[in-house]
């Protein structure tokens, strides 16, 4: 039967023509979508911002310098002609140079590295999630093609039986059995059918235009685009995978390292110092000359205001985790109906396949036998067009349904994120 392997698409110029897979079409899509490129500026802002973030440990350097002049100075007097304490000059002068060093944060510096870490995980699933749009719509692209490559076969089929019916039609109205109006018919059906080609070749020269945007490649007017490969039997486990499960998790990850955070800033922070400088006075106020001087030491710093917000800024985390947590089982949810409903559209087109193809054959029976009819004429012409349009009908019906069907698996296995 011709129209069974109709939408396996075997031209005969096939072997001098590029084949194109589905997969290799997605392969080339995504290599040439524009999102793709983002993964490697996200990594790279991670990284910077890191290094960034792990200089905070290494020891701060500060520099001051200061010149003031005061309205007054202490003073002390003392009643004793032969000690005097010369009073300090009201324009002082100090610079400075201060080397401090994190001897302990809190984790303050380690919870704010996961937590950059965290946020670009977030920021590269949600670049997947729409790569992921690509893919489901290039497939959606992919099928419409196989549909309208089939459909053309198919027509070539069905202006190969009109020229059959037209030299029939031709040779009776030459004998005289038939009227020339006969052969007008087969002829104007011969012309519909070639403006259906016409039309199915604009749509197929759109969707080829489109494959060759997304693709960035050239395809060629004689590319052939082969069925997928044979597809893995449906099952009924129903587990989800795709990156929007992967995305919601991470968020919800996130979260749990800004609440890591919190914890850290209201922990005490410890470190040391060193001061070199020089300045007048120096640190002997006493002595009202320019001199060097340093100073050391450790310092604690416990800041308690932290302690008034932490509990909320929780709350609001705890809460957004709740928010996340709904939304992810809501798309589970509606991704499981349609899961099932996809199964049940797979089951659907199955059983019609098989009654189309049945319906198809007898059709082609039917069809044939009125060729026959046709030549020792004892129907007519507009009978014979009758039935040669059902056969089309019962093949562009068995056509639309199988490719339906792989286009249904293919659907199924996208939402699963097993593709």
């Amino acid at each position: 039967m011709r129209y069974i392997l109709l939408f396996f698409l075997l031209v005969s110029n096939m072997g001098f023509s590029q084949t194109y897979t589905l997969e290799k079409i997605q392969e080339l899509s995504l290599s040439n979508y524009p999102l793709i490129h983002q993964n490697q500026l996200l990594k790279r802002t991670e990284a910077l911002n890191v290094e960034n973030i792990k200089t905070l440990l290494l020891p701060q350097v500060t520099i001051n310098g200061q010149a003031t002049y005061q309205s007054d100075v202490t003073g002390i007097s003392v009643p004793n002609n032969l000690f005097k304490i010369d009073p300090l000059s009201k324009d002082q002068y100090k610079a400075t140079a201060e080397i401090q060093q994190t001897l302990y944060d809190g984790g303050l510096n380690k919870r704010t590295r996961e937590l950059s870490q965290v946020s670009l995980q977030v920021d590269l699933l949600k670049n997947e999630v729409e790569l992921y749009k690509l893919r489901e719509r290039v497939t959606q692209i992919y099928c419409s093609m196989l549909y309208t490559d089939a459909l053309l076969t198919q027509l070539n089929y069905v202006a190969a039986d009109l020229n059959h019916g037209l030299q029939k039609a031709e040779a009776l109205y030459k004998n005289g059995v038939v009227f020339k109006n006969n052969v007008l018919q087969v002829k104007a059906q011969i012309l519909k059918n070639n403006q259906r080609s016409e039309e199915i070749l604009a749509a197929k020269r759109s969707l080829h235009h489109a494959l060759e945007l997304l693709s960035g490649q050239k395809l060629g007017d004689s590319a052939v685009f082969l069925l997928p490969e044979p597809l893995k039997p449906m099952d009924d486990n129903k587990e989800v995978t795709r990156p929007e499960i992967s995305l919601f998790d991470a968020q919800m990850n996130s979260i749990d390292k800004q609440s890591g955070l919190i914890d850290a800033r209201t922990k005490p922070k410890m470190g040391a110092f060193v001061q070199g400088g020089y300045g007048k006075p120096g640190l002997n106020m006493l002595k009202n000359e320019f001199t060097w001087f340093s100073l050391t030491g450790i310092k604690l710093q416990w800041s308690l205001g932290g302690f008034y917000t932490a509990k909320k800024e929780k709350s609001i985390l705890q809460q957004q985790t709740g928010l996340i947590k709904n939304q992810k089982e809501a798309y589970l949810l509606n991704t499981n109906i349609q899961l099932q409903q996809q199964l049940d559209e797979i089951g659907k087109l199955e059983k019609l396949i098989v009654s189309d193809k049945e319906l198809l054959s007898l059709r082609e029976q039917i069809k044939n036998t009125s060729l026959a009819q046709l030549t020792n004429g004892v129907i007519s012409t507009n009978d014979y067009l009758k039935e040669v349009n059902e056969s089309d009908l019962a093949g562009q019906t068995l056509i639309q349904h199988q490719i339906q069907l792989v286009q249904a698996k293919l659907v199924y296995q996208l939402l699963k994120g097993k593709i």
